[in-house]
């Protein structure tokens, strides 16, 4: 999928996108990055130190991005070129979603997207899962309908 490590699925996607996104903006600490994120998501998520932390090293040892002397973080030239290729990324989901209301899609394009949605409800379920607690059983039916569609 994405391009430098963000090719695996997982509920960390969202925290390095939005860190990547934090960063593109000026350098900042751990907690400037966490008041970010909880400031860009209207209060609904504030990644723990235990789980920015972890993420930041594992993005500095990766190369997108460096720890300076002041103790802030930057992007660097590969994560620049990691915001570059997700701009493009999300511009084409953007005009794939515009096509959807003008004409059908692929099945391969449908999944996609789909798969974006569950990225997002993996977050959702990690870092608050009150979030998602009520939805659970709208999940499991859309769950059971597309175990129909392979069987």
């Amino acid at each position: 999928m994405f391009h430098h490590g963000f090719g695996h699925r997982g509920h960390r996607r969202g925290l390095r996108f939005v860190i990547l996104f934090s960063l593109n903006e000026s350098p900042k600490n751990g907690i400037e990055i966490m008041k970010e994120i909880e400031s860009m998501t209207k209060g609904w998520w504030r990644p723990s130190p235990g789980s920015l932390y972890p993420m930041l090293a594992k993005m500095s040892q990766e190369g997108f991005i460096r720890r300076r002397e002041d103790g802030k973080y930057e992007l660097t030239e590969i994560g620049k070129e990691e915001i570059e290729i997700i701009r493009q990324r999300m511009a084409m989901m953007s005009s794939f979603k515009e096509s959807m209301r003008h004409e059908a899609s692929s099945p391969e394009e449908i999944l996609e997207e789909m798969e974006f949605y569950v990225d997002y409800l993996e977050d959702l379920k990690k870092n608050d899962p009150t979030k998602i607690s009520n939805l659970t059983d709208r999940i499991k039916r859309l769950s059971e309908r597309l175990m129909k569609v392979v069987s």
